[in-house]
Formats: structure tokens, sequence, C-alpha cells
């Protein structure tokens, strides 16, 4: 920990988050980088905020507070760190989320992985719970597609959906129930696609999705 992020947890913190990096203590310590910081110091607030990124929404699990510690050595050279497929990994990560979500039992069972990319799937694909689209903000002019904005952008402009938030639940239940084949467009291959593309050529995830 310390030659990852040039600090150690402070010895409260040890013993009760075993399973990773209170993003609570990534916020307090690595919020705001101070200005004139040297370059090691801003390497470490990097791997700070996309450990913290990790851990609130590419790979969030069930405590709700902690960024794994599985991912310190995939961070710790950047070279090799950008060579990752890391879309495959989020995808991949979710998939078992949501398969061990399945066979929970628990009274206080949840779901982990990131939950953003199955809504906008979601919304994409099935008709339960979508909000009314409106034609997105433009968008500045860059210079390549990296810079483009991913498929996501698609719902920029929404209206909130129509279900009270007291009664959602039953709503969208009763919607799923009677959902009919013809109604989806559930296509493994374009949930794959669609999000594998967005760390490559942005400017194709319009028919991806």
């Amino acid at each position: 920990m310390e030659a990852f992020l040039g600090r150690l947890l402070p010895d409260e913190l040890r013993g009760s988050h075993n399973t990773g990096v209170p993003l609570t203590w990534l916020r307090q310590s690595f919020g705001q980088c101070p200005p004139g910081a040297d370059e090691q110091t801003v390497g470490y607030h990097c791997r700070a905020w996309i450990l913290h990124l990790f851990g609130s929404v590419l790979f969030p699990d069930a405590t709700g507070d902690s960024a794994s510690w599985m991912f310190l050595p995939c961070l710790t050279d950047w070279d090799t760190t950008g060579g990752y497929s890391w879309a495959s990994a989020v995808l991949a990560f979710l998939y078992r989320q949501l398969c061990e979500a399945c066979r929970r039992s628990s009274r206080t069972a949840s779901l982990g992985g990131c939950v953003y990319l199955l809504q906008l799937w979601m919304w994409a694909h099935i008709p339960v719970g979508r909000p009314r689209e409106f034609p997105p903000r433009e968008w500045f002019v860059v210079a390549g597609h990296r810079l483009k904005p991913t498929a996501a952008y698609r719902w920029d402009q929404v209206e909130e959906p129509f279900a009270r938030h007291q009664r959602a639940y039953v709503e969208y239940s009763n919607e799923l129930d009677a959902l009919t084949p013809s109604m989806v467009s559930c296509l493994l291959f374009s949930f794959y696609m669609s999000f594998l593309l967005l760390s490559h050529d942005t400017s194709v995830l319009t028919w991806a999705f």
C-alpha cells in the first residue's frame, strides 16, 4: 500500500477492511491534489482516483465501501495497465455478480458490478422503465474518435420514468411479467460488443446498441 499510494492505511482501518481499500479513506486522503505537487505525488493521486473509480463504478462489490486489493498489482505500472482489456474485465465481473445475485437467499443480499452498464443495456433492449429520450446536447468539437461521446450519451437528456418511487418495484415487476419475446431485443453478443467498443472506436457504438 505504501509503495502504491505513498502512505499506509491508518491502524484503525486495517482490521475493519479486509476486502480492500476504503473508498471513504481514498476520498479524504486523495480528494484534492496539492498545487505544485511533484510527479510522484501526482502519480499517487492518479492511482487513488482510478482505484476509487474501480471500487465505486466499474467493479463495486457488495460491501459498498471498498476497492478490492486485487487491483493494486494491475495498476502499478501505467504502460502495462493500459494494455489490459478492462472492458472485458468489467463485463465479466458484472456477469459473475449477476450469477451470484440470482443464487443468494440472504435478506441483505445485494448486486455488485457495473450496474450503470446493465441499466443502459436494459434501456436499449427492454421497454421496462425506459425513460423518454430527448435530443442530446451538442458535443464539443474534438479531433479523433476516442474523444467523441460513447453510446451512453444517447441518454443524456431524458424524462424521469413514469413509475412512482414507492411503487417502482411493483410496477416494473408487472411490466417484466407482461413482456413477450417480440418486445425484447436480447442479443448477448451486442451487449458484449457495445461495451467492448467503449475502449476503441466510439463512432460505431450506435449500431452496437
